[in-house]
């Protein structure tokens, strides 16, 4: 948990990002991303925050391909690949060039990959669903591992976290990290964190209409359980595809108001939207 430096402005400009994926072609993704925040931060955002997994893919666009380590279960509707080609450590190329990038536009950026940990289970590698946080200073300041993976398309490759909540506090207010399913239960125990915003990194996927979880679902959670701003950053496709959850990334002040939310649900898109720092 950092050191609150001093304050100068009453709202922050904050950006979701919302981009598609092209499932394992890093290089290709990070040029995307690069290109994307540093647009965000031209137009004034100082906390970018990007989709689950956006360096390395969640599945493929069409739905079809998925991670899977031998020997774990994978649904049948998927062709499974390893992930140990894509995933990288902590620190690692990805935390290293972003954290470069947050230094060059001071700014706090979220940076989601599927992270390796060989260190510990006998030598045989961990993968997990990693969010790291990037400060002004091109720093690591937060280290978050998707604690609960969603079953239906992480039992064939995720390792639950290990590193609890994690929460860092920004000159703006106290922020946190959560990824996609963690928001059903996980998100909870940050009530007594004292939260300013959630900087929340999403793979949505859903068999019916998305657009009542974002709209409604999650705002109303956001005004009942939450009482904290939430930065929603959702994956994006870049055609039409039989599932459904692209899109739909948006800003919720901590009554449950969508501030502003994206246009479309295919390509690159960015949300702003100004945010009053916490009160003191």
């Amino acid at each position: 948990m950092g050191t609150p430096q001093p304050r100068t402005t009453h709202t922050v400009k904050v950006a979701a990002v919302q981009c598609s994926a092209d499932f394992g072609q890093v290089a290709a993704n990070s040029r995307k991303v690069t290109g994307l925040v540093r647009e965000a931060a031209r137009h004034g955002a100082k906390i970018v925050v990007l989709p689950e997994v956006c360096l390395t893919g969640y599945v493929s666009q069409d739905g079809k391909t998925n991670w899977h380590l031998p020997g774990r279960p994978i649904e049948k509707e998927y062709t499974g690949r390893t992930p140990a080609r894509v995933a990288q450590p902590v620190p690692g190329p990805a935390t290293r060039h972003f954290c470069r990038l947050a230094r060059q536009f001071g700014i706090y950026l979220t940076i989601p990959f599927i992270e390796v940990d060989t260190a510990a289970d006998a030598g045989r590698p961990r993968y997990f669903n990693t969010v790291c946080l990037a400060s002004p200073r091109g720093e690591l300041v937060a280290h978050y591992r998707k604690i609960e993976p969603w079953p239906h398309a992480e039992k064939s490759w995720a390792t639950p976290g290990d590193h609890g909540l994690q929460t860092f506090d920004t000159e703006y207010g106290r922020v946190g990290l959560a990824v996609c399913f963690d928001i059903h239960h996980i998100v909870r125990t940050y009530a007594d964190r004292h939260l300013w915003t959630l900087l929340y990194s999403v793979a949505w996927a859903d068999a019916d209409y998305p657009a009542e979880w974002f709209y409604h679902g999650l705002p109303g959670q956001v005004r009942h359980d939450f009482h904290h701003h939430v930065i929603a950053a959702n994956w994006s496709v870049d055609a039409a595809q039989k599932w459904r959850g692209f899109g739909f990334s948006e800003v919720i002040a901590r009554d449950g108001k969508v501030l502003a939310a994206a246009k479309s649900i295919f390509g690159s898109e960015i949300v702003y939207a100004d945010l009053p720092v916490a009160t003191r």
